[in-house]
């Protein structure tokens, strides 16, 4: 009887957490499309953009610090590992092997979080170009209008209450 007062609640986290995680995907693309000249893109780099606007988003749910905040970013990180392993198996890769390449990704997505994480802690232009020139988003244009590119869309992005 008063499962059903938990689900609820629990769907709209999930509700919410589907919003956001679309905003991180229409964000990647036009990131994509507009800032890096829409070039033949393979699956890392595309990776690296949208780890970065992930771990934009999941910073800015961190700063408010709650619960709730705290639930929703774990089902984004849940909804990124899925579509991590959807985008495998529509590669061909067998169901022996995928969970060797998800846990490689998901591995480099913390890494670029406790990273990112630290960056953004310190606020510093430098450390983020980089960043963006380490991980080669930078062979598709300057390091410095992409990575300025980027803490735009950071500072752009906000968080309704929730």
């Amino acid at each position: 009887m008063f499962l059903q007062y938990f689900k609820i609640k629990r769907n709209n986290y999930k509700k919410q957490t589907l919003s956001i995680y679309q905003e991180i995907v229409n964000h990647s693309n036009h990131f994509i499309k507009n800032s890096l000249n829409d070039k033949d893109f393979n699956f890392d780099e595309v990776f690296e953009i949208f780890s970065i606007i992930t771990v934009f988003y999941l910073r800015k749910l961190k700063d408010k610090n709650t619960q709730i905040h705290n639930t929703i970013s774990q089902s984004i990180i849940d909804s990124f590992i899925k579509d991590l392993d959807q985008n495998f198996r529509e590669k061909g890769i067998g169901d022996m092997s995928i969970g060797k390449y998800v846990k490689k990704y998901v591995k480099k997505f913390y890494y670029r979080l406790k990273i990112l994480d630290k960056i953004l802690n310190e606020n510093t232009d430098i450390k983020f170009d980089n960043y963006i020139q380490k991980f080669g988003i930078s062979n598709y244009g300057n390091t410095k209008k992409i990575a300025k590119d980027l803490q735009i869309l950071y500072n752009q992005i906000v968080i309704d209450q929730l």
